[in-house]
C-alpha cells in the first residue's frame, strides 16, 4: 500500500468514525475557519533584491494559510474534524517573481483537557503544489511538486470556550499552534526532496 493510499483509508476511516458518532450520539456540527502563517521547510529559492540589496528565502514550509472545515463534536472532551484550504508564499523583485502555493487537506481529532486547552492529531496531504518563476529568473522554470502525506500535532489556546459554540449560541475560537512534517518532489525528478516540515500559528473560530 502506497503512503497515498495509505492517506485515503485513513481519512476514509475518520470520516466513517465521525459519521457513526453523528448517528449515534447526535454529535453537534460547527463550521470552522482559520487564517495565520508558518515558518520552516528546506530552502525553495532565495537570493537579494537587486534595489535594496536584502536578502530573500522562499521556503517549503512557510507562507499565509487560511482554512475552512467542518468539526463533529461527539461530547465534551473528543471531536474530529476536516478541512481544505490554501497555503501561499511569494517574493516579488524589481525584475523577478517567485510563487510557491499548495492546497492543503486535514483530518484530525481533538481531545479538550479543560475549558482552555485542546490537543489534536492528524493527517494532511497538499494538492496542487506549484512552483512558479517569472521575469529575469524564468529560467529558473515552473515546477509541479508531489507532496507526500504528513502528520500533524497541534495545541488549541481557546479564548471562547468551544461548548457555547454551534447555531444560535455564537461563535467560539482561539489561537492554534501546529507542528506539520510533509515533504515535497518535484514531479519527474523524484530524487530531489523537499521538507515542508514547519511550525503553524493562526487564529481559528467555530459557528
Amino acid at each position: 500500500m502506497t503512503k497515498i493510499s495509505a492517506l485515503f483509508y485513513s481519512l476514509a476511516l475518520l470520516s466513517l468514525s465521525v459519521s457513526a458518532a453523528a448517528q449515534d450520539s447526535q454529535a453537534k456540527r460547527t463550521t470552522f475557519v482559520s487564517f495565520g502563517g508558518s515558518m520552516g521547510g528546506d530552502v525553495l529559492v532565495s537570493g537579494k533584491y537587486t534595489t535594496t540589496g536584502k536578502d530573500f528565502t522562499l521556503r517549503a514550509g512557510q507562507g499565509l494559510q487560511a482554512m475552512l472545515g467542518l468539526q463533529y463534536q461527539w461530547s465534551n472532551t473528543w471531536s474530529a474534524q476536516a478541512a481544505v484550504g490554501f497555503h501561499f508564499d511569494k517574493t516579488n523583485g524589481s525584475n523577478f517573481n517567485f510563487k510557491y502555493s499548495r492546497i492543503p487537506l486535514e483530518a484530525m481529532v481533538h481531545y479538550a483537557i479543560n475549558d482552555d486547552w485542546r490537543v489534536g492529531a492528524g493527517l494532511r496531504y497538499a494538492l496542487s503544489a506549484k512552483f512558479k518563476s517569472d521575469g529575469d529568473t524564468a529560467y529558473l522554470g515552473s515546477n509541479e511538486l508531489q507532496a507526500s502525506p504528513g502528520g500533524i500535532a497541534e495545541v488549541q489556546y481557546m479564548l471562547a470556550p468551544l461548548i457555547e459554540s454551534g447555531p444560535g449560541r455564537g461563535a467560539s475560537g482561539g489561537i492554534s499552534l501546529k507542528l506539520v512534517d510533509e515533504s515535497f518532489k518535484v514531479k519527474g525528478a523524484r530524487t530531489v526532496e523537499r521538507s515542508g516540515q514547519h511550525w503553524a500559528l493562526s487564529l481559528f473560530s467555530y459557528f
